[in-house]
């Protein structure tokens, strides 16, 4: 038989996280690599799906999303951006962020347009530029404060850019870009006049006085701006998986054109449950980040205790860590012997970098587990100390 696999995919390799993960499983491990919550979703948003259901919400959804959350969407980014979006054409409703990225460059680019990209970077960004045949021109972020480079963002520009994506609460590193970073990055897509594409799933989730600032809220380019985010982390929901984009009418016309032969449309219970879900108030919001800020404060203490030389948490869910004081200088290895020899999990960073920019001294924690096992992983990470160098 012919190779059913296509040459487009045959650089692709499997996914890091579904690598750990199902190491960890095998091994019995704290699974701290893969970001997903191990803590129950909020029950009044799943008393809101349960009364979907119930009620037959069970069909085919609105390509573009119900009007129910189409609307509280609208209402959300007037009161906490003070930005407008009209709920029919400017708001697309998508099955997760990911499938949200898929139709935004589906829908926008044509193979061999470029498009550049900070590292180290969401794994998913490469493979859905390989999928459509997107050239993805990287810059890395200067380490160890994992800034932007203005001078190598000036120099990734050329003829053929299309966009700029941009990801921030950043994962993996943790950095919330701030204003001028922002500004930098508004100031050069108006020069060159390509379209920025955001990805903003963590928006809610901040520290240490960092605040999220959507780039869409600068005035002058809000219609070049192209703004994707979800509700998995907010919600503690990552199986749910609906997301949405916000968009001029003619972009959000191509996004959707790309969009409708995708999944067609998402879970419609679980828009529903969302439309409820985002009619609470600022208290959830404020309870969400004081209750990830004591689970990252008890793993940071974990990490610093046995010798890990961590990095600030700006936002996001994780820490960052440097495995150089254990001896070790290949990241992937590492997380392998973590796995195996001290049962708890975590990504190797390298899997974020292409080869021209890779770093192999970093791993990625996430805490968005119950404090009962971010303290039973701190108790496993004790015999690292055995391995200190």
């Amino acid at each position: 038989m012919k190779d059913p696999i296509s040459q487009k995919l045959k650089s692709i390799p499997v996914s890091i996280f579904s690598v750990m993960t199902n190491l960890a499983n095998k091994h019995n491990a704290i699974n701290l690599s893969q970001g997903f919550p191990d803590f129950p979703m909020p029950d009044f948003i799943k008393e809101a799906a349960y009364k979907a259901i119930k009620d037959d919400k069970n069909q085919y959804a609105p390509s573009i999303g119900i009007p129910e959350l189409r609307k509280e969407l609208s209402k959300k980014y007037k009161t906490f951006y003070n930005l407008d979006y009209d709920p029919n054409k400017e708001i697309t409703v998508l099955t997760g962020a990911t499938e949200a990225i898929t139709s935004v460059l589906l829908g926008m680019h044509d193979p061999g347009d470029e498009i550049i990209i900070f590292e180290p970077y969401y794994d998913a960004y490469m493979a859905v530029c390989q999928f459509n045949g997107i050239i993805p021109k990287t810059i890395p972020l200067d380490y160890p404060n994992f800034t932007i480079n203005k001078s190598k963002l000036e120099e990734a520009f050329s003829s053929k850019t299309k966009s700029i994506l941009i990801n921030t609460p950043n994962n993996p590193t943790t950095r919330v870009f701030n204003k001028e970073e922002l500004r930098l990055i508004g100031d050069l897509a108006v020069d060159h006049d390509v379209f920025i594409i955001t990805d903003e799933v963590y928006e809610h989730i901040t520290f240490n006085g960092n605040q999220h600032i959507p780039i869409a809220s600068f005035s002058d380019i809000r219609d070049r701006v192209i703004t994707i985010s979800s509700f998995a982390k907010t919600f503690s929901a990552t199986g749910w998986k609906i997301g949405y984009a916000l968009a001029s009418e003619e972009v959000s016309k191509s996004i959707r054109l790309s969009h409708q032969f995708i999944t067609f449309c998402s879970a419609t219970p679980l828009q529903y449950a969302y439309a409820e879900a985002l009619k609470t108030d600022r208290s959830f919001y404020i309870n969400l980040q004081n209750e990830y800020k004591k689970r990252r404060d008890i793993l940071s203490k974990g990490l610093v205790d046995v010798g890990f030389e961590t990095f600030p948490t700006e936002g996001t869910y994780y820490i960052v860590a440097d495995i150089t004081p254990f001896g070790f200088n290949d990241d992937i290895k590492f997380c392998e012997f973590l796995i195996k020899d001290i049962g708890v999990a975590a990504i190797p960073m390298s899997e974020f970098y292409s080869k021209q920019y890779k770093r192999k001294n970093l791993v990625r924690f996430c805490f968005c587990k119950k404090i009962k096992n971010l303290e039973m992983a701190n108790q496993r990470l004790q015999k690292l100390k055995e391995y200190e160098s």
